[in-house]
Parts: structure tokens; sequence; C-alpha cells
């Protein structure tokens, strides 16, 4: 009876090897399934040459937005959060055309922070072109 008993704990042993096996595949499947995608990525494109304004605009606003949030509006420094007192100040129609210059090196999210505020500020027209055309 006593060779039975050890006969029976060799047959519960469950061997790691086919489930390294099995992991590694697994592994592997997946590695050559996965798409790299950024999901936050927003498709964002400089015109390469600018855009004429037509002659029935009135109003036209140039602001110079560099690395870091500083901006450069009418020979005057500022920050983003300077630039929502400013156009209150500034009483601009709807109407202005609004032309961001910017760096290459300056972060998407800067231009989007300063498109919000013109937004908020009733400034629609916005477009970008790159500092230096």
């Amino acid at each position: 009876m006593h060779l039975q008993s050890h006969h029976r704990k060799a047959l519960r042993r469950i061997s790691l090897t086919p489930l390294a096996d099995l992991v590694f595949i697994l592994l592997v499947f997946f590695i050559l399934e996965t798409s790299f995608v950024q999901f936050r990525e927003v498709a964002f494109k400089v015109p390469d040459e600018p855009t004429r304004a037509s002659h029935a605009e009135v109003e036209s606003l140039s602001i110079q937005v560099f690395p870091g949030g500083k901006l450069w509006i009418d020979g005057e420094s500022m920050t983003l959060a300077d630039l929502s007192p400013w156009l209150r100040r500034q009483q601009f129609s709807e109407k202005t055309a609004v032309l961001l210059k910017t760096e290459d090196s300056v972060p998407l999210q800067t231009l989007v922070e300063a498109m919000d505020l013109l937004r908020a500020q009733s400034l629609p027209r916005v477009q970008i072109q790159a500092l230096g055309d």
C-alpha cells in the first residue's frame, strides 16, 4: 500500500514546462497583434504658405507663440494667463481674424490652450502659421 500512495503523489505533480511554452506563445501572439497607436494624438498640420486675408476684413490680430507659453502681441510680451484680460481690454469684434504664428518646438497643448482662450473671447477665426513664413 505504501507504494501506491507514493505513486499517487507523483501523478499529482504538474509540470511547468508546457505552461511556460503556452505563456511564451501567447506573449509572442499579443506582441505581434498589438498596434502601437497613440490614442490621444491630434492630426495637426501647419500650412506651408500663409493664406491671404480678404480685403473685407478690417481687424486682424497677430500673436506669436513661443515654447513655455510665452506670447508676443503688438510689441508686448505676455503669458497665456495674461491673454484673456488683454483681449477683454482690446474689445475685438468676432469678425477679427487671428493669426497664431508658432515655432515647431511649441507643444500642441499650448496652441490648443491659446485657441480655447481666443474662442472664449468670441474670436473663432483663428489661423496657424509657422513662425518665419
